[in-house]
């Protein structure tokens, strides 16, 4: 089951929703993002939040305080977390606006391994401990931003790395780029990354 989740994040950061919604997924507005489903077309199933920044409260909302220690988009992974078996959530609408909140929300991967940021140009998502293949797709760039000092493989890629050891800070594993259509193959041997696919600067 696809769940899409949409914040109230800049409208020039988020995608057309249109290809995200062929599949009939259980579509969440988080607060503005009622807004925002509305301007591209498309009806919710769930809008949570205080709806502090839209100005009205929605039919059958679930209404949270302005004054609480979690975040509105926090709010609505939780419940996702607590009430659907999800294979996929996708979220668009949590960057690009400030930086404090984009940098939260980058941070609630960790708390939520199964949620993809999506934006215009990037993909985002939490890897931990394990094997992955990544898929190109229509990105051109692969990068991994440690959270913790880390132990990565890389193969398929035009920078491989074996077993190579990258400290929090560095940009060694940032714009690598698929060297063919296959999937890269990433092991994360030790530590956690931030993994984005980026679209081209072109």
């Amino acid at each position: 089951m696809r769940v899409v989740i949409v914040a109230a994040g800049p409208a020039e950061d988020i995608p057309s929703l249109q290809p995200f919604m062929e599949e009939k997924p259980v579509v969440i507005a988080v607060d503005g993002g009622v807004t925002v489903l509305a301007q591209q077309g498309f009806a919710f199933d769930l809008a949570i939040g205080d709806f502090d920044s839209l100005g009205y409260q929605p039919e059958g909302a679930i209404i949270h305080p302005s004054e609480k220690d979690e975040t509105d988009l926090e709010l609505a992974l939780r419940y996702v977390s607590q009430h659907y078996e999800a294979t996929e959530v996708l979220v668009f609408g949590a960057t690009g606006g400030r930086l404090d909140m984009t940098l939260q929300n980058v941070y609630l991967l960790k708390q939520f391994p199964l949620v993809r940021l999506m934006t215009k140009r990037e993909e985002v998502r939490f890897l931990q401990q394990g094997q992955y293949d990544i898929e190109a797709d229509q990105y051109h760039y692969l990068s991994f931003i440690p959270l913790v000092p880390t132990c990565l493989t890389l193969q398929g890629v035009k920078y491989p790395l074996t077993q190579h050891d990258v400290p929090v800070g560095g940009s060694l594993t940032v714009s690598n780029e698929w060297t063919n259509q296959e999937p890269a193959k990433v092991t994360v041997h030790t530590g956690e990354v931030i993994a984005l696919r980026s679209l081209s600067d072109q």
